[in-house]
């Protein structure tokens, strides 16, 4: 992987990360707990959304590092659906959003120190993603920079906002 490309993910990664935590911060209490998604008899909230994301980028960069060690990431037949149903479970009470910003913001900068430690072989190695199959590391850069943009997505609309 070019040193171009780097920094090809790395502002894409860093943009979607800033266009979602602009528009947390926009957002009153009363949005930020109040539902934007329903789905398989589930209410998610944006602060939901964001306990989502935090699990997921650690998820994810767990993956990368187990790709990269040439491990298995997740088994075939990993039901997704009722992984991400068991999140408000998992996760109980969330701590107010400053505090899941502040953790966002960690779990971005080692995800950025991973992508920089890259060597130019690795990019290509593969691994199981939960929802998309076999991708290759580079796919799972754009994933969390997608996924940021998604849910981001998802509040606009849920609100109303767009």
């Amino acid at each position: 992987m070019s040193a171009d490309k780097k920094v090809e993910y790395t502002e894409k990664l860093t943009q979607a990360r800033s266009e979602l935590v602009n528009l947390l911060n926009s957002l009153s209490e009363e949005q930020l707990q109040s539902p934007v998604i329903h789905s398989e008899g589930q209410t998610w909230t944006a602060l939901d959304l964001v306990a989502h994301l935090l699990e997921n980028e650690r998820g994810m960069s767990i993956h990368v590092h187990k790709i990269r060690n040439g491990r298995e990431t997740v088994p075939e037949g990993f039901d997704l659906e009722k992984w991400n149903a068991g999140l408000k479970e998992r996760a109980g009470t969330l701590p107010p959003l400053k505090e899941m910003l502040n953790e966002l913001a960690q779990i971005r900068v080692k995800t950025l120190e991973v992508l920089e430690s890259l060597s130019d072989e690795e990019w290509s190695l593969q691994g199981r993603h939960p929802n998309r199959g076999v991708v290759s590391i580079e796919q799972y850069y754009e994933i969390m920079a997608g996924h940021d943009t998604w849910h981001a997505n998802d509040i606009k609309k849920g609100l109303g906002l767009v």
